[in-house]
């Protein structure tokens, strides 16, 4: 059996939803009707790509903020994944890869979790007009010794 739709199976049995592979090897996911995601495999299959489609993402000033801060959110590890940016769409993406070989349906599941808070987070600040959710526009950790 293919590993990526038993992984789909018992993630849909978990979330009450039958999820399958579609024609392109993806599995597309609406949620509240308004965040897209997809599930696929990687070339190789050996990862599972998981992505968000976040918002349309225009040419003009306010782009080149959002692109601004998703390069100074993407510059540190997180683990809900990377920032993209489609351009041929505008379309501002949320990625991550997890590998296969360590992943069953309630590890998908806690890591869809994460995700997910973090994209909807991203969905709404750019809805709103916000070039990133409020956390990442807020200054944290100590000022360096000479500012003191």
């Amino acid at each position: 059996m293919d590993k990526f739709q038993e992984l789909l199976w018992d993630l849909g049995e978990l979330i009450e939803l039958p999820l399958h592979i579609d024609s392109n090897r993806a599995c597309n996911l609406l949620l509240d009707e308004s965040l897209e995601m997809q599930l696929q495999m990687d070339e190789r299959d050996e990862n599972v790509l998981v992505c968000a489609f976040l918002a349309d993402v225009p040419p003009g000033r306010f782009r080149e903020n959002v692109m601004k801060d998703a390069l100074k959110v993407n510059s540190d590890y997180h683990p809900f994944g990377t920032l993209a940016f489609i351009e041929k769409k505008n379309l501002l993406i949320l990625q991550q890869y997890l590998p296969v070989e360590t992943l069953n349906g309630e590890k998908l599941l806690a890591h869809l979790e994460t995700f997910l808070e973090e994209a909807v987070e991203w969905k709404k600040a750019i809805s709103s007009g916000a070039t990133a959710p409020i956390k990442y526009h807020s200054v944290q950790g100590t000022p360096p010794p000479f500012m003191k």
